[in-house]
């Protein structure tokens, strides 16, 4: 489990070194209010004037992807650039370093790993039992075993393998470029967090090995992080 420090806007909360790479996060003000200046000033110049141009939670999710992205590079020993979004809203890094973001109100998380495997990371709070989203995101074989846990645990697995999904499709994303449905893949959660990932893309895409783990942070989140890397003819 990942201990948060307490919270202080745009302060760090954690930072961690796990077998994907080194992950991040940053507390953010949980509303829509603008980023402070003095926030706003610890930026590149180049982030900033992007800052600037948005508002209410994505101006604040932004800022804090960055000063997570931030912290993450340093841990790695990676000097930082300036990192502006690609077409598709991910992060584009510098040579050599992959990178994903992901945010909740009021947390930011950031993965960065070395090398040309594309990464992914996702983070969930696991709040109330919603039983209607496990229709919509898992494959038969694995509704049939969260239909049959109680409640409370069938939320959780379910939460736990929606995560790993959206951090799979985080990480496929600049490959194939397209929408990447629920039913796509299935997920297998372990308990030392070292997930099972079977693939039911297409053929013409069916061209990658996923190396998926998932933890926990100690208010009750889940985080997920994913590599892929293609497999070798």
């Amino acid at each position: 489990m990942i201990r948060l420090s307490p919270v202080a806007y745009y302060q760090p909360a954690f930072v961690a070194a796990l077998p994907i790479g080194i992950v991040a996060g940053v507390h953010l003000v949980p509303g829509p209010e603008p980023v402070p200046p003095e926030v706003l000033e610890r930026l590149p110049p180049e982030e900033r004037l992007f800052a600037m141009e948005q508002r209410g939670f994505r101006q604040g999710q932004f800022v804090g992807g960055r000063l997570a992205l931030s912290l993450a590079l340093s841990e790695l020993g990676v000097r930082r650039p300036p990192i502006l979004p690609d077409g598709r809203g991910a992060p584009v890094g510098p040579p050599g370093v992959m990178m994903s973001v992901s945010h909740k109100q009021d947390l930011a998380v950031a993965l960065v790993a070395r090398g040309a495997d594309a990464v992914g990371v996702d983070i969930e709070e696991v709040g109330r039992p919603r039983p209607g989203i496990a229709a919509r995101v898992l494959r038969p074989a694995e509704l049939a075993v969260a239909s049959a846990l109680p409640e409370d645990r069938a939320w959780c697995d379910t939460l736990v393998r929606f995560s790993v999904k959206e951090a799979i499709y985080k990480a496929l994303d600049p490959s194939l470029r397209r929408y990447i449905d629920f039913t796509e893949v299935e997920v297998w959660p372990a308990p030392d967090g070292a997930d099972e990932v079977r693939s039911f893309l297409p053929a013409e895409d069916d061209r990658f090995l996923i190396e998926a783990r998932h933890t926990w942070l100690e208010n009750e989140r889940v985080l997920s992080t994913v590599r892929v890397r293609p497999r070798r003819p």
